[in-house]
């Protein structure tokens, strides 16, 4: 099969990261947390865009250099590849369909970090943060892509249109439901389940 993976929450705890450094931050701001569950800090905190500009300014480099692969996510694409899969990483991580130096900086921090890990893949695929939804679903077309691991509600409902998903677990969508979207808990179950499929 061809399998298409993300990787802000799907291979790299961001809902840990974001948690982790933004408390203390925006604490000294005078917020609060008022939805846990929210997929951004704008959404946790009801900051403003700039706050959330400020705040990621600071803290994405630590995050896309050092921050540790998910459990068993490396062992699990490796598996998957042995077993003849395609791996195909689909990801809007921000800045990386940016031309210019900074697309090049962002596009290599990421490829560094997922060979420093040693990730199995076959192809990567860049979409934009802000239409994710739309890219990601153009891109799992384009590369007959037979399921797509995904952790945020919006770009699972949009592929589940076109081909089979797996939601990977995160606090933003535990309330997910939908028949057409498999919820797993962790990296060896999503194996479990591509072997059924």
């Amino acid at each position: 099969m061809n399998i298409g993976i993300d990787v802000d929450g799907v291979l790299v705890d961001i809902a840990c990261y974001q948690m982790r450094t933004s408390k203390p931050y925006f604490e000294k701001l005078g917020y609060s947390v008022i939805n846990p569950a929210g997929f951004d800090v704008m959404d946790i905190y009801g900051c403003t865009e700039k706050e959330r500009s400020s705040f990621w300014h600071k803290k994405i480099w630590r995050y896309c250099i050092s921050e540790p692969p998910i459990s068993y996510a490396v062992d699990v694409l490796k598996k998957l590849h042995d077993d003849g899969h395609k791996l195909i990483i689909i990801t809007s991580r921000v800045n990386t369909t940016e031309k210019g130096i900074l697309g090049t900086v962002f596009r290599k921090m990421l490829l560094k970090w997922l060979r420093r890990n040693k990730f199995c893949f076959d192809k990567i695929v860049y979409c934009r943060e802000s239409e994710s939804e739309n890219d990601k679903l153009e891109a799992c077309i384009k590369n007959k892509v037979d399921v797509m691991i995904d952790d945020k509600p919006e770009n699972l409902l949009t592929i589940a249109d076109k081909t089979r998903v797996i939601c990977y677990p995160a606090i933003w969508n535990e309330k997910l439901r939908d028949g057409r979207i498999i919820k797993v808990s962790n990296w060896n179950e999503i194996y479990s389940v591509i072997n059924r499929l």
